[in-house]
């Protein structure tokens, strides 16, 4: 699979754990993404649902395997972070973003709330 990062300063840790994130997201990892989530996370897929606890990204996860994975942008403020890209496979192609609330601003912190939009092209 096709990995591309937006470049950035390497200043802020939290990009790279957004990026990772986002990536193990797109390849449906359970154990990485979940181990992210904490037992009261909220992550809502907007047009879809809003799924609770450690194994609420399953119900996220992208309907086909990607072969290519390109995140756009990430942002990082705080406990707040944002990033956006998109995902092809076999002429399929997924336009997403996603826009997290930490537990705290501590780099370990996990994610409290999430909020992803997906658009099938």
């Amino acid at each position: 699979m096709e990995i591309v990062l937006p470049s950035d300063c390497g200043n802020a840790p939290r990009i790279g754990i957004v990026g990772d994130f986002a990536v193990n997201w797109a390849m449906g990892d359970e154990a990485a993404v979940s181990s992210w989530l904490l037992a009261d996370t909220e992550w809502t897929l907007v047009g879809d649902g809003t799924y609770r606890g450690p194994d609420a990204g399953v119900s996220t996860f992208p309907a086909f395997k990607p072969e290519r994975v390109e995140l756009i942008s990430i942002i990082t403020h705080g406990r707040l972070a944002s990033c956006d890209g998109y995902l092809e496979a076999a002429g399929k192609r997924v336009c997403f973003s996603h826009a997290f609330r930490f537990a705290s601003t501590s780099k370990t912190a996990g994610i409290a709330e999430l909020r992803s939009y997906c658009i099938a092209l």
